[in-house]
């Protein structure tokens, strides 16, 4: 006979759950291809550019123009890139022009830290991964201008001007477009953009550049390298203790500021270090967690058994309140017995064996290099 359960118990422990800050939790930003499918939509037929005096800037300055056959699709596109721009600045656009034979490619994405910004904030605590869509154009030909702009785009800050235009004419594939014929876009924003790298070798590229795809010799290959690569980036001993230092310098600046600076408390922690044979970062860690414990309601504590839940808490957690610093860490005890959770928290995330004691999880983790010395490692 299977036994009732009532709806919404959850298991209690007298404990707060081991939780490491090095480990980062699973998430992706993924930015809409709208903007994408309405530039294909747009037609580009070429760049035109230009001078003109920038709003704001005080100056005149240089301009492309992408001159498209529908320009409602390209207004469109405008508009999101407007709405990027407004949300988080200037560099939410990401514009990048490359050489190539006798013309140029020229790219269109989210810059990725402006798209995480509006996406998770500025949050310390997630490390997404990114994926971006990005728009490239091929133009076959280039103007001796793009030289200029290529020198002026070296400036610490060169403001270019980002325009929409429309061609009415019906100029043959391949053929220059009669200037003419060449209208503005009735109400599609005129961006300002504080830079335009130009890169006149692949070799300039830098390493997330949208127009990476254009030059390397397998595209797919390059992205599965990629994705290969960043577990490992930010899952070694060294990314953890750098993921670790910062969200809890985020989580409580002050706790952790006087943890290492009032000496009484350095005292305290000196000798648990020198006698239980931990690290300083495990004992600032423990004594955080343990912080967080005891400012927690018992129906929160209930709710932290709970993995998601315990994650939401520590991410909605805000240091306002000031204890009495003198009899924090005064149970040596207490902080063993978290760092023990802590430590095998940390060792079943990496997908080791997390023994039942402390000193045979410090030779575990020691063995994989995740004990440091030092307060930030």
């Amino acid at each position: 006979m299977k036994k009732a359960h009532k709806k919404g118990k959850r298991s209690k422990s007298p404990f707060m759950p081991g939780f490491d800050y090095g480990i980062d939790r699973s998430s992706v930003v993924v930015t809409p291809p709208v903007f994408n499918e309405k530039m294909r939509d747009a037609d580009i037929i070429a760049c035109a550019y230009g001078q003109m005096r920038a709003p704001g800037v005080g100056s005149v300055v240089p301009c492309i123009s992408m001159v498209a056959r529908n320009p409602g699709p390209l207004k469109e596109s405008f508009q999101q890139f407007h709405a990027w721009i407004e949300a988080t600045g200037p560099d939410a656009l990401k514009v990048e022009i490359l050489y190539s034979g006798e013309g140029y490619y020229i790219a269109f994405c989210p810059e990725y830290q402006h798209a995480l910004w509006r996406t998770v904030g500025i949050d310390q605590f997630s490390s997404p991964l990114f994926y971006g869509f990005t728009y490239i154009k091929t133009i076959d030909s280039r103007q001796s201008i793009l030289d200029d702009i290529a020198e002026y785009s070296k400036r610490a800050f060169a403001p270019v001007m980002l325009l929409g235009a429309h061609y009415t004419g019906s100029k043959p594939r391949g053929a220059a477009p009669n200037p003419s014929e060449i209208n503005r876009i009735p109400e599609c924003p005129e961006l300002l953009l504080f830079n335009v790298p130009v890169y006149k070798t692949d070799a300039e590229l830098p390493e997330f550049s949208g127009l990476r795809v254009m030059v390397a010799k397998s595209a797919d290959e390059e992205l599965d390298q990629s994705h290969k690569e960043f577990p490992d980036r930010i899952n070694n001993p060294e990314g953890v203790a750098r993921s670790r230092e910062r969200r809890l310098l985020s989580l409580m600046p002050t706790t952790l500021h006087m943890l290492r600076t009032y000496a009484p408390l350095q005292q305290r922690l000196a000798a648990l270090e020198a006698r239980a044979g931990v690290r300083r970062w495990q004992i600032e860690q423990a004594i955080i967690n343990q912080r967080l414990w005891s400012l927690a309601t018992q129906e929160q504590r209930a709710r932290f058994q709970n993995a998601n839940d315990l994650y939401r808490a520590i991410t909605r957690f805000a240091e306002i309140d000031t204890p009495n610093w003198d009899s924090v860490a005064e149970d040596a005890d207490a902080i063993l017995g978290q760092i023990l959770r802590d430590a095998r928290t940390l060792l079943k995330k990496i997908g080791a064996k997390a023994p039942a004691g402390l000193a045979e999880c410090q030779q575990e983790l020691a063995a994989r290099g995740y004990v440091q010395s030092g307060g930030a490692a």
